[in-house]
């Protein structure tokens, strides 16, 4: 059949399947292949002649087919046990071990059959031959990497290819069908083509494209996917014990002119370069014991290309190299790209940890001693060149008023010594740390703020306190010098006091004193429960007023005048029950002061103590 369409799912029905391609116009086409597929998956060769007699009772077909092992790279030789799902369900059980049961059916079908998910054909059910791409821009990037790593290249090439085929003309209204606006189903549809896999729902978890992605590579290799139990080596009883990513307490103060370098795909990045990969974090090589991890007791293989490494490198390396600068020169459809490829990259160290099938605690500890590395590496680095260090936080160090020439040194170096890549991410005009670790507060030289981990900028704080927060970075942002920072402090000094004021004398509107939280347990739950928690003081109220609430639904109060309620002390009441001369304006102020704390300390500021209502900023200020 000869109409344009793009593949979008498949469906396995007994010993056909059926195909769905997504014309231009909106319309599904179903086509049916009438060549029968089987699911199926692999036994140890050695089987008892019953479970054969049980296999054959239940219409399964065996064959044998030699696999390459993961972890040896030999060959052997494995049994095919092929049928319709229900049976293969019966059957799996009857065995110690089965490889590649947990792969979804449709997957492998598209696999066996070599088509591809997310690509337009000219012909329903023909075979993925993807039309040449010339770029005279990706040969460009990765010519030299034929050469240094011709595994990854390959890799990167063969993305490349499904990425760049021509892409239907799709219309809003043919993405409301999907439940998508035009641009997520764009996105839908490349990852659909990155992982191989049938257009995602909005519930498919991520880990689902990254567990896809790998297993089909595997098996493209010609090696048989192993199991959970041998991804996690025979440690998956036992949890990830390696420490932290690192977090560099900062030196408090205001800091002017203060540039933050960040490594690019930092995690992703170690995983590509350290070669870190299931079958090469402690292979079984006596030569490789001397590449050990740093600070943990593992070593990494140097016989061999770890899977699972070249995989994700490839991954990163076409991101930053290619999408990701076409999409900062205002190509739209490179920036989609580069945002999908960056949502696989967020989740290749965290899937080493919990998710089945992937999951291996050695990996994960690895993963993270060697970006733990990067960065000492990094803060060790700049103080050798005389540079001025005040922050680091996992894949980033923050670098006050450096010299151009000391810092193009500090990237070189990191570059020849980790061969990770270093790159100045922005600059603050004005930044402001407290001694807490990931809060502080950064303004542009445009006088824009970048709030990080500041208790005054959470989704929980009253918008009131948020107002002040904004209020005293105008401030700060005309700070130009050392001297400027003095005569900033008086102008906060004069607008909390105002603030203040605002609050005693009730100069504000209710609503924006409300605190927002989610509530984490059910209604039933929070109604049996003892205790009085503010949120749940709250929840108490709306469902008394006979207002439905659910898990995971966002409620707002008012803090107010304690008031007894069902024999019990509360001291909030939903913000829409709340009178202005309810409030209760001591906590207030107390609340505006310790969330402002993370800004006020460092520019010299001490604590609040609130007495009565005629108190003052007095006792605040040094």
């Amino acid at each position: 059949m000869s109409l344009k369409g793009l593949l979008i799912d498949g469906k396995i029905e007994k010993d056909r399947v059926r195909l769905y391609y997504l014309l231009e116009d909106g319309k599904l086409i179903e086509w049916m292949d009438e060549r029968k597929f089987y699911p199926y998956f692999y036994v140890p060769l050695e089987v008892e002649n019953v479970i054969f007699d049980e296999a054959t009772a239940l219409g399964c077909s065996v064959s044998s087919e030699f696999k390459k092992d993961l972890f040896s790279d030999k060959e052997d030789k494995y049994l095919k046990i092929s049928g319709d799902e229900e049976a293969l369900a019966k059957l799996k059980y009857r065995f110690n071990r089965v490889w590649e049961d947990e792969l979804p059916s449709i997957i492998k079908y598209a696999f066996e059959r070599n088509i591809r998910f997310g690509i337009q054909y000219e012909t329903f059910g023909k075979k993925y031959t993807p039309l040449k791409v010339e770029d005279h821009y990706f040969n460009e990037n990765f010519e030299n990497l034929l050469d240094k790593d011709p595994i990854k290249y390959n890799y990167v090439k063969r993305f490349f290819e499904a990425i760049e085929q021509p892409m239907p003309r799709i219309t809003e209204d043919v993405a409301k069908k999907f439940g998508y606006d035009k641009e997520r189903m764009l996105k839908a549809i490349y990852l659909s083509r990155i992982t191989n896999t049938p257009l995602a729902s909005k519930r498919t978890p991520p880990s689902y494209f990254i567990k896809a992605l790998y297993y089909i590579s595997l098996k493209s290799e010609g090696y048989i996917i192993p199991t959970a139990e041998e991804f996690a080596r025979g440690e998956s009883s036992r949890g990830v014990y390696g420490k932290a990513a690192l977090v560099i307490t900062p030196e408090k103060g205001v800091f002017l002119n203060t540039y933050v370098l960040d490594y690019e795909s930092l995690y992703p990045s170690c995983i590509d370069v350290y070669n870190l990969s299931h079958e090469t974090v402690n292979c079984g090589h006596s030569e490789c014991i001397k590449n050990g991890v740093p600070e943990e007791k593992h070593h990494v293989c140097l016989l061999r290309r770890g899977r699972y490494s070249v995989l994700i490198g490839a991954l990163k390396d076409l991101r930053i190299k290619y999408y990701k600068r076409r999409g900062k020169d205002g190509d739209i459809r490179a920036k989609i790209v580069s945002d999908i490829l960056k949502n696989i990259l967020v989740i290749c160290y965290g899937v080493t940890i919990r998710i089945k099938g992937l999951a291996n605690p050695s990996l994960a500890e690895s993963i993270t001693a060697y970006a733990r590395n990067a960065l000492k590496t990094a803060w060790k680095i700049a103080l050798e060149e005389g540079l001025k260090p005040v922050y680091g936080d996992t894949d980033s160090l923050f670098i006050v008023n450096p010299e151009s020439k000391r810092m193009q040194t500090l990237v070189d170096r990191v570059k020849s010594e980790l061969g990770l890549d270093l790159a100045v991410d922005k600059k603050y005009k004005v930044c402001i740390f407290s001694k807490a670790k990931k809060a502080y507060l950064g303004i542009f030289e445009d006088g824009k703020i970048d709030p990080k981990g500041l208790a005054a900028y959470k989704s929980s704080t009253p918008l009131f306190v948020k107002k002040v927060l904004k209020e005293t970075a105008i401030e700060l942002s005309k700070i130009e010098s050392a001297d400027d920072i003095v005569r900033a402090r008086e102008r906060i000094n004069r607008i909390l006091e105002e603030r203040e004021k605002d609050i005693l004398y009730r100069r504000f509107e209710v609503k924006d004193m409300g605190f927002s939280v989610i509530l984490h347990k059910s209604p039933q739950e929070i109604l049996k429960s003892n205790v009085k928690a503010q949120s749940y003081q709250c929840a108490i109220q709306l469902i008394d007023a006979g207002i439905r609430l659910r898990r995971g639904q966002t409620i707002t109060f008012a803090k107010v005048k304690p008031f007894y309620y069902r024999g019990n002390k509360f001291t909030v009441k939903p913000i829409n029950f709340v009178k202005k001369d309810e409030i209760n304006v001591q906590d207030y102020i107390s609340n505006m002061h310790s969330m402002m704390a993370q800004i006020l300390e460092p520019l010299g500021l001490g604590k609040v103590s609130i007495k009565n209502q005629n108190m003052t900023l007095s006792n605040w200020f040094k």
